[in-house]
């Protein structure tokens, strides 16, 4: 009688032990995790399953990156540092599950704030050293899905020194049949339009006045003046003729 109530204890006992770490590595290995609509891939694949179903619950676990990769919570797993870049909490629009890092690329429709807190040469490539002269308001000119070339070029606040970037080189420059002159472009053209010339600032000519005014470039002697072959500025001044 008392040894057939020691083994109906034993039995009992051994019922209601904990599942040991064998027990629970054979359940997970035969358990398929994709009828629960969460792939387990990459880095997961090698997780302890008590590292994100925490006390033993695994209904309600979470199924969203920032459900467990964030500070506070019960699940043992990698929150978003405090110098990370302004974002959303949308962790795989910009990382994979093989590795947090490297960034596998960077979803801009995730990224809070303005370009220049992440491209800023430090966190991400900024201007170059032979950047056009402009604020940080990249998105002006540039475009997220490629920076080069620029889209349009947001001409605000500019008044001078046109030539520092229309010179042919960084910027469309004069034409090679443009009028004789300086390159002070911005007394004669405005930053809207450059075919429009607002007024011709004769101090940024060059040349004798009929070099232009031979009425093909710009006006020249009416068909009734007097015969004369004298440069123009000899009776005529530039304010009026």
């Amino acid at each position: 009688m008392i040894a057939r109530r020691l083994t109906l204890l034993f039995v009992v006992a051994v019922l209601a032990a904990p599942v040991t770490g064998y027990a629970q590595t054979a359940i997970r290995s035969d358990f398929d995790h994709d009828s629960t609509s969460f792939e387990l891939n990459g880095a997961h694949l090698v997780t302890s399953c008590g590292d994100c179903h925490s006390r033993g619950i695994f209904a309600g676990t979470g199924r969203e990156c920032e459900d467990c990769h964030r500070v506070g919570g019960t699940v043992v797993a990698t929150a978003k540092p405090a110098r990370h870049i302004l974002t959303s909490d949308r962790c795989t629009e910009c990382h994979a599950t093989r590795s947090f890092i490297p960034v596998a690329r960077v979803d801009h429709q995730e990224v809070v704030g303005d370009c220049a807190s992440c491209h800023n040469n430090r966190t991400a490539p900024g201007k170059p050293v032979d950047h056009p002269p402009a604020g940080d308001n990249c998105e002006s000119c540039h475009l997220t899905s490629t920076f080069s070339p620029a889209i349009r070029f947001d001409h605000t606040g500019i008044v001078d020194n046109c030539f520092s970037c229309h010179n042919g080189t960084t910027a469309t420059g004069k034409s090679a049949n443009h009028l004789p002159t300086t390159n002070v472009c911005e007394d004669c053209h405005r930053t809207d339009t450059w075919s429009l010339v607002l007024r011709f600032e004769h101090t940024q000519a060059l040349g004798t006045c009929s070099s232009c005014h031979n009425g093909i470039l710009a006006t020249g002697k009416d068909a009734d003046h007097i015969p004369t072959t004298a440069e123009c500025d000899g009776c005529h001044n530039t304010t009026e003729f």
